[in-house]
């Protein structure tokens, strides 16, 4: 499917084409036409009480293995859970934590994941945190700061704040080479971009962004040669092979992902997500990457024309859908763009543009005109 088709598909696709321009899809994905048509077949279901969970479950396995397909792993290893964020708390839950053990990520990480470090080193786990610089986070960076004591390393495949896209098959060398896990955040990266687990332990994903889903629902991807490395995080209804065991407390955990289900499983957003990934295969994963990527060029082609300084390497095979740069004006960019209809994300002294499948190269020409317009102190 060329770069036109993609396009013009997921024109015919959406719900309601929003007013102006709209490019935050690294903070929220936009509504499907057909997840309408999920929400009332979830609602059917829904009204014959119990009798409606057999049709509910088919929905559940076909968005599963869809998902699967799209990180390129079976999918009895992937299970069904709230956000990316009870993703990484499982992941540490899986850990039996001494006080000297040490995790180690970037300091550019999304915020949830520093919270949890800082509640680690509360019980004497060493945070170890990789300064970004130049821009980027290094993975020889990450590398060096692993040796044995490393538990786990947590990293972006596509960081929220650069955009920059990581070797993560080279941060799973060195930290399996010391015995630690890795934990994947790929929240901004599945649905944008083509994306593999390149043998981490963990890969995780929230719905809502580049998936088109809807919150309250992420994938998450469990290696099934690390867990024996793993411990129990918890035990639900979902979690074990026998609901009723003769004996309550001689239970068996399931083997594979499913033993990091709880009990009922967002079966709204299940639905909805099937519907969301249907789409995505059809377009086709690859051919979404290639459109996403050729509106990043352009887009950071208009900035560089306008002395604008990026984060993240001038270098294509290292970035995903996400373009910012740091500036003191950030706050009257946002409002000077928002009165012209254009919605970019601009928080904590960046501006984040971040393009879609659904967007063309007439949004980014759009928004580097505004852009080009704004005058400080006027914003």
């Amino acid at each position: 499917m060329t770069r036109s088709a993609v396009e013009e598909r997921m024109h015919e696709a959406l719900y309601r084409r929003p007013d102006g321009v709209y490019l935050n899809s690294a903070a929220e994905g936009l509504f499907l036409r057909s997840h309408v048509d999920a929400i009332q077949r979830y609602t059917d279901c829904k009204a014959k009480g119990s009798v409606g969970r057999g049709e509910l479950s088919v929905i559940e396995e076909r968005s599963r293995d869809l998902f699967a397909e799209l990180l390129g792993v079976s999918s009895a290893d992937v299970a069904f859970i709230a956000s990316t964020s009870r993703g990484l708390d499982i992941a540490i839950k899986s850990i039996d934590w001494q006080p000297g053990d040490v995790i180690v990520l970037a300091d550019s990480e999304f915020p949830s994941a520093l919270f949890s470090a800082t509640l680690l080193e509360r019980e004497g786990v060493v945070v170890r945190t990789v300064p970004y610089r130049d821009g980027a986070v290094h993975e020889s960076d990450l590398v060096a700061a692993i040796d044995d004591r490393t538990r786990l390393v947590v990293v972006s495949l596509v960081s929220f704040k650069t955009g920059q896209r990581m070797d993560v098959a080279r941060i799973v060398e060195g930290a399996h080479a010391h015995g630690a896990l890795v934990f994947v955040d790929a929240v901004q990266a599945v649905g944008a971009v083509e994306t593999g687990t390149d043998g981490a332990d963990f890969v995780c994903a929230a719905t809502f962004k580049w998936m088109l889903g809807v919150h309250g629902l992420a994938g998450l991807y469990v290696n099934p040669s690390s867990s024996e490395q793993m411990r129990a995080p918890y035990v639900g209804y979902r979690s074990v092979t026998e609901l009723f065991p003769a004996d309550m407390h001689d239970f068996d955990l399931h083997t594979d992902a499913r033993r990091f289900e709880e009990g009922m499983p967002n079966l709204l957003g299940v639905s909805i997500l099937e519907s969301a990934l249907t789409l995505i295969r059809e377009l086709g994963i690859r051919e979404i990457e290639a459109h996403n990527l050729a509106l990043v060029e352009r887009l950071r082609s208009g900035l560089r024309s306008l002395d604008t300084p990026m984060l993240c390497p001038d270098d294509s095979t290292r970035r995903g859908s996400i373009v910012a740069f740091e500036t003191p004006h950030f706050d009257e960019i946002a409002r000077h763009l928002d009165r012209l209809g254009t919605t970019v994300w601009a928080r904590d002294g960046r501006v984040r543009v971040a393009p879609h499948s659904y967007n063309t190269e007439a949004d980014i020409d759009t928004f580097l005109q505004q852009f080009s317009d704004f005058v400080p102190g006027r914003g």
